[in-house]
């Protein structure tokens, strides 16, 4: 036996305010653990007297320093030869303090909470209480059936569901996603027909949010938009071919994994704030893709800590994410940070997040080609003498050569005018060439 995050040990009562405030920090993190008076840190059993005062001096102490009040179990075992006293205990009215102080549990060790940890806790437990399982106001009907059978088939599939048959209102009861006849909150965004998430996505044309190159507004359930978002990835990431063994199959590749981008985009939509009105945001930039979800990031660790610890996750949207689960969109809870890292460290991608109060951003490093190589010449010198616009239409030029004006026009969202005259200034500073006639031709970009 040794101390954990759920798990605490005390030598003898002599420690029961250490023990309340133990009792206070894992509660706040996991909602239920044990504390052992009895046992040293190292878990070698402590000799003491224990009597039925005792055990009942554990409780009287518990109930009055540990707010909001719990009922432990407290009884006696025998380690090693020796007895000790067991207090069992569990709760969800978090946040829970001892003396009325709160505290986290971090490995074996106990914190004070910053009143800002202390109060994302508090607004995440409101949420928790107020929004998820609330009934909203759209009814079975308003589920869509292509979604739903959809679902249905998948977790049928993985063995994560038995088959049962399908029957609209059978399944939505029974991933709990019903209050009476009408759809929960967290059952309207997985499957209503009526639009209730908004995604934007867009494409730049160099780092910043300045000239975009397309840009698309997706409304839909969270299933459909997840789809939409990784299928607007796979469409503007850029690929390489690279031969097979036998020299006659080719083998494409993408610049970052499909699979790190879709967990990532899995995750933005299971652990977001959705009781605002908010939008997810999927925006390419010339050098990283950047994944937004509405609300701050569900944890108290950093995202780099799921990655070389086992650490429980905390899960801001249960039934959302149990739903993800049972079509296997989410593998299993708390191992999604991992996956992306792992994936993306062996295909020399490099991940940076930013976590704010009203967002989280994931961000997928893609190489420049505003920056790479250009006719022996860096590509950033000559960025000094090119404008964004200028960038952009090099860009468009660069992804396909047959562009013509008016399809440059389009997807620059500029007149006649000003395109004439950015490709005539391309061609005086020699980045394209045109090659054959202004119908049948294509741009040479150097």
């Amino acid at each position: 036996m040794r101390e954990d995050e759920y798990t605490e040990f005390k030598k003898t009562t002599g420690e029961l305010n250490e023990a309340m405030v133990s009792i206070s920090s894992i509660l706040n993190k996991h909602r239920h653990g044990k504390v052992y008076f009895g046992l040293k840190n190292d878990g070698k059993p402590v000799r003491f007297t224990i009597t039925d005062s005792t055990l009942r001096d554990v409780s009287r102490k518990i109930f009055e320093a540990i707010r909001p009040q719990i009922i432990p179990t407290v009884t006696t075992n025998v380690i090693d030869g020796n007895e000790v006293i067991v207090v069992e205990f569990q709760g969800d009215d978090v946040p829970y303090s001892a003396f009325g102080k709160y505290y986290i549990r971090t490995a074996d060790e106990d914190r004070e909470l910053t009143p800002a940890e202390l109060r994302k806790i508090m607004v995440g437990q409101e949420y928790a209480e107020n929004w998820e399982n609330k009934t909203s106001d759209e009814t079975i009907s308003d589920a869509d059936d292509k979604t739903l059978e959809s679902f249905y088939r998948d977790a049928v599939k993985c063995g994560r569901m038995p088959d049962y048959g399908y029957d609209k209102e059978a399944i939505l009861r029974r991933i709990g996603v019903l209050n009476g006849a009408a759809l929960t909150n967290a059952g309207r965004v997985l499957f209503s027909s009526r639009h209730p998430i908004v995604l934007k996505m867009a494409v730049f044309a160099t780092e910043h949010k300045e000239t975009f190159l397309d840009i698309v507004r997706e409304e839909g359930n969270i299933f459909q938009l997840i789809d939409a978002a990784v299928g607007y990835i796979i469409k503007n990431i850029r690929w390489r071919v690279e031969m097979e063994g036998d020299g006659i199959h080719r083998k494409e590749i993408p610049e970052i994994p499909v699979d790190a981008m879709r967990e990532a985009v899995i995750n933005s939509f299971a652990h977001a704030r959705y009781d605002l009105p908010v939008q997810h945001e999927i925006d390419i930039f010339s050098d990283r893709i950047s994944i937004v979800n509405p609300g701050s990031f569900a944890n108290e660790f950093e995202p780099i800590d799921f990655v070389s610890r086992d650490i429980h996750s905390f899960l801001r949207n249960e039934t959302i994410a149990r739903v993800l689960y049972l079509c296997k969109d989410v593998e299993t809870f708390g191992s999604g940070i991992r996956k992306i890292y792992s994936l993306c460290n062996a295909a020399g991608v490099e991940i940076k997040y930013e976590n704010a109060d009203t967002d989280f951003k994931i961000e997928f490093s893609r190489i420049d080609r505003n920056k790479s190589p250009l006719s022996g010449q860096e590509n950033g010198r000559i960025n000094d003498h090119i404008s964004d616009l200028e960038q952009a239409v090099l860009i468009c030029l660069r992804e396909n050569p047959g562009m013509t004006n008016a399809e440059l026009i389009k997807k620059t969202g500029k007149s006649q005018r000003t395109i004439t005259r950015v490709l005539a200034a391309l061609k005086g500073k020699g980045l394209i060439t045109r090659i054959g006639s202004n119908k049948t031709g294509y741009w040479q970009v150097k």
